[in-house]
Parts: structure tokens; sequence; C-alpha cells
């Protein structure tokens, strides 16, 4: 039987990250990311794959001898795992952006590890520090550390990567991004996809060359495009990002529809094109910077996020799982926006890989019932 455009983006999304770290026939070496706000075009110039890391709903054995209990995300807990367990021994780097606190201090315990002959597998680590602040400085820094990395991965491929060989990767990176738009307009206004089938087409987006994923999402969104329209209050996660559908079922499963996710992973994986006028590397270390939404976007930029994307939801889910030590502290202010605008909103504490909790099965049924007198009293 003939596997669909749909089925081989969601394949490819569920794989395990460490599936695809191993290199088949042919395949360059895998470049390991803990988080999707390093330049997938950098390592593709340089002749190596991109790997971005996710969480899985598996044990942890290694990981859970040696680290605290909710501390780390699944994403991190997974890496660790993985990097403790040998599993990571075939890349050719793991590169840790610091774009939070749990993956800085990632970096330290793997740092750790190492020290200590707990982790003997373990490929060259490096910490990625490009920052998300709006500071006058920041995109010369950020310019020079993405310089820095690109050379090294150029060193370690042992490919003399030219600013030309980056360009024609964002260019390819670019149709990518288009396709996915494609995907992320059958959401809108009145949607014809359910968030728990189409998020895992938009985050193979991370997953697949860039050519790939174009022709898939192409075709899976010419298919999703002769659907009916979808009936049901529209929700926004938003909160912790998530990586995964677990929110986005327990949210269906009560009738309503999700429509959009604060994070990489989800409307926001593409983000905006990267516009390359000049200097790449300026140009990739600016996108990424203002682009991929995680714990250090600033607070101002994340309110106006907020505020196009309150026009078109029904209600707010706000994940705040046990180990977010960011997102709890927007939570207020976000509260008091989304009440001036009259919308339904709850937070949730459950980890998103795991069933909810009753309280907040009970706080979701809730939000999901405001959310449908809300509509009725709209649309008379």
């Amino acid at each position: 039987m003939a596997t669909t455009a749909i089925e081989t983006l969601t394949d490819a999304f569920e794989e395990n990250f460490t599936n695809r770290v191993q290199a088949a026939d042919g395949e360059s070496p895998a470049v390991v990311l803990s988080w999707p706000s390093v330049p997938i075009e950098i390592v593709r110039a340089t002749g190596m794959r991109p790997v971005v890391v996710r969480g899985a709903s598996a044990a942890t054995p290694e990981s859970d001898a040696h680290v605290e209990p909710g501390i780390f995300p699944s994403r991190l807990r997974h890496l660790m795992d993985a990097a403790l367990a040998g599993r990571l021994s075939n890349a050719a780097r793991l590169i840790i952006p610091r774009t939070s606190d749990p993956d800085y201090k990632c970096f330290l315990y793997l740092r750790e590890f190492v020290r200590t002959d707990i982790a003997t597998a373990l490929p060259s680590t490096v910490l990625f520090d490009l920052l998300q602040s709006n500071g006058p400085d920041v995109p010369d820094y950020n310019a020079a550390r993405t310089r820095v990395l690109f050379e090294e991965l150029a060193t370690v491929s042992g490919r003399r990567a030219s600013l030309d060989d980056l360009r024609h990767e964002i260019e390819r990176t670019n149709v990518a991004r288009a396709a996915l738009r494609r995907l992320t307009a059958q959401r809108r206004g009145v949607p014809r996809v359910t968030g728990s089938e189409v998020f895992p087409l938009l985050g193979a987006f991370w997953c697949l060359p860039p050519e790939d994923y174009a022709t898939l999402a192409a075709q899976a969104a010419e298919n999703i495009q002769s659907r009916p329209p979808l009936v049901g209050p529209r929700v926004l996660l938003a909160g912790a990002p998530v990586d995964c559908t677990g929110l986005h079922a327990a949210v269906e499963s009560r009738g309503a529809v999700v429509v959009a996710e604060v994070g990489p992973w989800g409307n926001d994986a593409a983000g905006n094109d990267v516009i390359c006028q000049g200097d790449p590397i300026t140009a990739l270390s600016d996108k990424y910077r203002a682009d991929v939404i995680g714990p250090r976007t600033a607070a101002t930029e994340m309110r106006k996020w907020f505020a196009c994307a309150l026009e078109e939801v029904d209600a707010i889910v706000f994940s705040l799982p046990p180990e977010d030590t960011t997102f709890g502290w927007d939570y207020p202010a976000l509260r008091s926006l989304f009440e001036r605008k009259c919308i339904p909103h709850t937070s949730l504490h459950s980890d998103p890989y795991q069933p909810l909790s009753d309280s907040d099965a009970a706080r979701l049924d809730d939000v999901i019932t405001a959310a449908e007198t809300r509509m009725e009293a709209r649309h008379g």
C-alpha cells in the first residue's frame, strides 16, 4: 500500500531522534541540536545533517540514575539518557544553544559527566550562545558567535564550506518554509485539520531535507484544503512549548480544535524566510534570534505575538509543567491580556507526555465549556 505524504511526514516527526543519529549508507554525519535555535542551514552548508532533539514517553533509566527529578523537560532527559548510554557516539557534534536555563544546565551536567567518566562515548559538546535580547550590541555578538560555529563545523566535516554554500542552503530552506506556511494556512479562520494531525506535519520541518519536506508538505496541504471545515472552539496552546501531541489530543477529545501553539514545532516552525541581501551569517543569526520562540524570547515580543494570535482563537490552554522555570513568570501579565479580551483560559501542570491529572482534566473541561458558550454568544 502506498504511503501518503501525511503518513511520511508523521513518521519522520515521530521517529526517535537517536535513530537519526546513525548515518545510513551514503548519509553525512549528524550534528545533534538540543533546541531548534541553531541555524540548520549552517549544519547543512558544512556537509552534515541536523538532528533536533525531542522528548518521548519512554523511560530514561540512565539519566534517572544521575539527574534529579522535575528539573529538566522530557527532551533534555532523553538527550542525557542517550548521551550516557552511548547512543550519540556517532554524532559529529552535540550543540546546545543557550536559549534556556535548562539547556545551559544540561550542558554543564554533560560536561560533568565527561569529567567524572560517567559519559565515556559523548561527542564533543558545544555551547552556542545566541542571545535573544534586543540590545544594540546583540546583532554583532550573535553574528560573531554564528561565524565561529560555522567555521568549527566546517573544520569538523573537512569541507571547505563557503558563504555561497550557505546562501544556497538558505534558498533551499526558504522553499521548505513556504511549503510549511501552506499547511498552517489550513488552520486559520475555519480550520480544516486538527492540531493532533497537523502538528507532526509541521514539526517534520526539522527532520527532513528541505526538498523532501517541501514536496511532502505541498502534497499534504493539497489533501487537507479539500476537506470540509471543522467545528468546535479554536484553542491556542501557550506556555512552555510542546514537542508532542499529548495536549492536542486532550483538548480535541473534548470537541475543540487546536489551531496554534507557542514554540518552534508548530505554526512557527518555519518563521519568516531568511532575507539574505548581504552577509548570510548575519542574516541567519538575526532570523534565529527573532523567530525561534523559546524561554528567552523577549517578553515584549511574546506579547506582540499573543496580540495577533488572540484574534483567531476562542480559548487558551497554558502549559506550565513541573520543570518550567520561565513561562510561569509570564503567565500573570498574559492572563490579564486574556481577561481584557474576554477569552476563556486555564493553566495545566501535567507533563505533556503523560495523561492529565484529575485536576488538570477538570480545568480543561471547564475552559472548553466556557469557549463553547462564548462561541454560541458570538454567533447568536
